[in-house]
């Protein structure tokens, strides 16, 4: 076997394997940077999904006011658009941003 051969195959060849792992490992579809994304995009989701079960409480809170007495709708108008019987007072409090 000539010197070329040998070289070739003991020193070049293992280096070329071992680059293309690493690059699959790194760059490929299961590798380090896809899942750097899908982690990325996990905590978007999570956050998305806690901000929906917040507003998906307050709803279920309005639906037991509205489902009470009709004293809840007359409260639900109040808060919702300012409406109140005649000769009532409405009270508003502007929250600090």
């Amino acid at each position: 076997m000539s010197s070329f051969v040998r070289r070739l195959v003991f020193n070049v060849l293992p280096l070329g394997v071992m680059t293309i792992v690493v690059c699959l490992a790194i760059f490929g579809d299961h590798g380090l940077i896809r899942r750097h994304h899908l982690k990325v995009q996990q905590v978007e989701v999570i956050t998305e999904v806690a901000k929906l079960e917040r507003e998906n409480a307050e709803l279920r809170r309005k639906l037991r006011i509205l489902d009470s007495h009709t004293i809840g709708h007359h409260r639900l108008a109040a808060e919702e658009m300012m409406m109140a019987r005649e000769g009532s007072t409405i009270y508003r409090f502007s929250t600090p941003d």
